[in-house]
Parts: structure tokens; C-alpha cells; sequence
């Protein structure tokens, strides 16, 4: 628990738009802070408030006490009502400082300088770079969760058969993480793909993200409407 008054929460989208709170001691059993992030449907093409978010839009925390900035080092949560409207979320953060403000804790940084045997400091590792070259930056595997010291160990979506015309797909799962399954005829489209697990209930809803409980590989069925089947042939992974 953070029990500095002077601490202040950040919730921040990839364009930059903020949204703020600061810590307030005993505000409630276990809690720390309390954001109200105001929703936009997306019905419309401009969003009700500056601040309101849609979604299914990224966003990142952050806490800055002082001139210092602490991302998640680990994050556990239930998602289920993430971005519903007049529902709440309870998100506990393990956090990392990280001095050099580039979105890559010191911690994470200096595991990989240990575990890759580096002759340098936390400021040479890059966000940009792919210190395991498996194609994913060191930013991109932080994020996802996965080992950037371990060239294997990415984040990847594999079609393994067929049901009934429905892709069955394979993905390694990381606690804490949420994950939903894009598809594109074009490779220049993409739309959002109704996934179930595989071996679930046929007539059990099909969800459109799924969050991570465990590390596992999991196994989803694409649940496409027949005006949306024929036209997606290729499917990629997006991971939050």
C-alpha cells in the first residue's frame, strides 16, 4: 500500500490524454486511490469529453511521487466490467521506478542486462530495441509480459485446425494480462474477432477479450458471424 499523500495516479491514452488522482489514505479497505474515467459509446466521431475514453482504447498507469515516476511491475485484476459504463474495476499494481522515463522500469531493465550477461547500464537499454531479437522490442515484450532476454518466448497466435469453418487458435496466456484476437482480409482492416475457449460450453456467449488468470497456453474457437467469416482470413494478437 502506497501511504504517501503526495503520490498521484496516472491513467494516460497513447495520444497523451491524462487522467488524475492522488493517493488518500484509508479511502476504503485495501485501496489506495480511486479514478472515474469517463466513457465514450464511439457512436459519434468526436468523444463527448477531452478526456473520455472508448473501450476498447489503450491506456497505461503510472505513479509519480515526487520527480519520480513508478510504473506496474505487475498488475492483477479482474476485467470483466473494464469499460463498462457505472461499473468498477479493482487493479492491484506492483510498481517500478523508472528514472530514465522512457516506459521500461529500472527493475526489468537490470534483469535483462543480468540475464543476457550485458556489459552496460539501465540508460542502454532502449524501449525500441530487441535485446533477444525475436522481432518484438524490449517495450512490446515489457508490456506482453514475456522474456525479452529469450528468443523463443514471445507473444504469438497459432491457427492449430479448423471447426466447422472456425479457426481454433493457441496463444500463450500471462497473468494479468488481457487479450482480444483481431482479423483482416487485407492485412490493411482489421476488426475485433468473438472468441470462446475451446471446449466451453457451444452455447456459452462468446467474450471479445479474455483476461488472464494463470500462465497456460490457451485455446480459443473464432466465433465470426456469416457476414464477417468470409472476409477475414488472417488474425493477429493484441495484448493489455
Amino acid at each position: 500500500p502506497i501511504r504517501i499523500t503526495n503520490a498521484v495516479v496516472i491513467l494516460e491514452t497513447a495520444t497523451g490524454i491524462q487522467v488524475k488522482t492522488t493517493v488518500v489514505p484509508n479511502l476504503a479497505p485495501g485501496m489506495n486511490y480511486r479514478l472515474a474515467v469517463p466513457m465514450d459509446a464511439g457512436l459519434t466521431s468526436d468523444a463527448y469529453k477531452p478526456t473520455a475514453l472508448r473501450p476498447q482504447v489503450s491506456f497505461r498507469l503510472k505513479v509519480v511521487i515526487g520527480a519520480t515516476t513508478y510504473l506496474p511491475m505487475e498488475l492483477h485484476g479482474n476485467s470483466v466490467n473494464l469499460g463498462k459504463p457505472a461499473q468498477k474495476t479493482h487493479l492491484d499494481l506492483t510498481m517500478g521506478v523508472d528514472s530514465v522515463g522512457d516506459g521500461l522500469p529500472d527493475a526489468w531493465k537490470q534483469e535483462l542486462i543480468d540475464m543476457l550477461g550485458l556489459n552496460c547500464s539501465i540508460q542502454d537499454i532502449k524501449p525500441g530495441d530487441d535485446a533477444d531479437g525475436d522481432g518484438m522490442s524490449n517495450l512490446a515484450e515489457y508490456i506482453a509480459g514475456t522474456y525479452a532476454f529469450d528468443a523463443t518466448d514471445n507473444l504469438s497466435l497459432e491457427i492449430v485446425s479448423m471447426n466447422q469453418g472456425n479457426p481454433l487458435m493457441d496463444f500463450t496466456a500471462i497473468r494479468g494480462r488481457t487479450y482480444t484476437i483481431l482479423g483482416s482480409g487485407d492485412l490493411k482492416a482489421w476488426e475485433p474477432v468473438a472468441f470462446r475457449l475451446s471446449g466451453s460450453d457451444t452455447n456459452a456467449a462468446s467474450v471479445g477479450r479474455y483476461m488472464a488468470t494463470d500462465v497456460r497456453v490457451v485455446r480459443v474457437e473464432a466465433d465470426m458471424p456469416a457476414e464477417q467469416a468470409p472476409r477475414l482470413h488472417v488474425f493477429k494478437l493484441m495484448v493489455q
